[in-house]
């Protein structure tokens, strides 16, 4: 009774502030928003800033085939960042500059100007959420066109799409506004660039291992509640000791969280703990399991054998196990029945016969 009375308060909260919010951002829209909208060509675009600055590393991974393409076509691309997931494309070669979203009021309104001074042709917004700053910020690069995702009433958004697929992979979206640009039958394959010196590296690690197949586990998600439970992660290892001996098992993540799992028994952690590094031995893996999207989307990107966790729960309006599921055909998608639920809550038994079934495989 006492946590209905809590829920109830929660969402009485939420829509308050929600409210309260929108008050704010309407006022401010009178002064910062342009009276009304330009005129959109595309034929005109030739230099385009692509805003990825939400810190998210899958949704840097996601956007990496649109890098490609818009290169391939001739445009000058520059993309803004966060710094957490510039390290999905510091290889990347189809990006000509880089810039960095700061913290900091002062500085996000410097950079504005400073972006001003690139005279871009397009500012590409992927988001969904317009904070009052984010709003002034665009105005400031004053760029000749912006395209955004449902942002009909702004003016600032002179190609506006209008999107609620919220059960479709999230690549449809990144279809849709290739297309409203021109450009049709994109490639939507996810591009990861791994240095020479990190391949190198990692092969000489594989060189090392005792077994000749190996499973990558990446056991913590950036939520809490989509976590692997201990109950799982030694269910997974011992499972996989007592029956499949000889495999390696190689731990990805957060040096500081997988530190903590020596109840595991025998086990070996990334050595070199960078993004790139765990890239580069999932890229020379056998089988992936994750509860982390971002991971997933690494495995998917060389089609590697992958067991990917999800939690049947939403990101506002999208449904995270379809909008960010897979999309890889050599992967199984496990998700929990009940909405909003744990993933510590995927029954042991049913991960281990997805194990089963691909070493089985391996094996043949």
């Amino acid at each position: 009774m006492i946590d209905k009375k809590f829920k109830k308060l929660r969402e009485i909260n939420r829509r308050k502030n929600y409210f309260f919010k929108k008050i704010r951002f309407n006022i401010a829209k009178i002064f910062i928003d342009k009276r009304r909208k330009n005129e959109f060509d595309s034929s005109s675009i030739k230099k385009i800033l692509f805003l990825r600055d939400d810190n998210k590393i899958g949704d840097m991974i996601i956007s990496t085939p649109v890098f490609k393409a818009l290169y391939q076509r001739g445009f000058e691309l520059h993309v803004l960042s966060g710094n957490s997931n510039y390290c999905v494309v510091k290889n990347n070669p189809y990006i000509d500059k880089f810039y960095f979203y700061p913290d900091k009021t002062k500085e996000i309104i410097k950079l504005g100007l400073t972006l001003k001074k690139e005279s871009y042709d397009l500012v590409i917004d992927m988001g969904e959420q317009l904070p009052v700053i984010y709003l002034l910020f665009i105005r400031l690069i004053n760029s000749k066109s912006v395209l955004g995702f449902n942002k009909e009433k702004i003016n600032i958004y002179n190609k506006n799409i209008k999107y609620f697929q919220y059960e479709s992979h999230i690549t449809e979206r990144y279809k849709i506004l290739m297309e409203s640009i021109g450009i049709y039958n994109c490639n939507i394959q996810y591009d990861l660039h791994i240095p020479k010196d990190t391949q190198d590296k990692v092969c000489d690690f594989y060189s090392d291992l005792p077994g000749k197949t190996t499973i990558v586990i990446n056991p913590f998600a950036a939520e809490e509640r989509r976590n692997l439970s201990e109950e799982q992660l030694m269910g997974i290892t011992s499972y996989i000791h007592k029956w499949y001996p000889s495999i390696n098992i190689i731990l990805v993540g957060q040096r500081n969280k997988l530190n903590t799992l020596s109840y595991l028994g025998e086990y070996i952690i990334n050595p070199f703990g960078d993004f790139l590094s765990a890239v580069e031995i999932i890229r020379q893996s056998d089988l992936v399991i994750s509860p982390d999207t971002s991971i997933v989307h690494v495995a998917a990107a060389y089609e590697k054998n992958t067991i990917a966790l999800y939690g049947n729960d939403k990101h506002g309006s999208f449904v995270n196990n379809y909008v960010w599921g897979p999309r890889n055909k050599n992967a199984i998608q496990l998700v929990q029945k009940n909405e909003n639920s744990r993933i510590s809550e995927i029954p042991l038994d049913v991960i281990l016969d997805k194990i089963s079934f691909f070493l089985s495989k391996l094996e043949t």
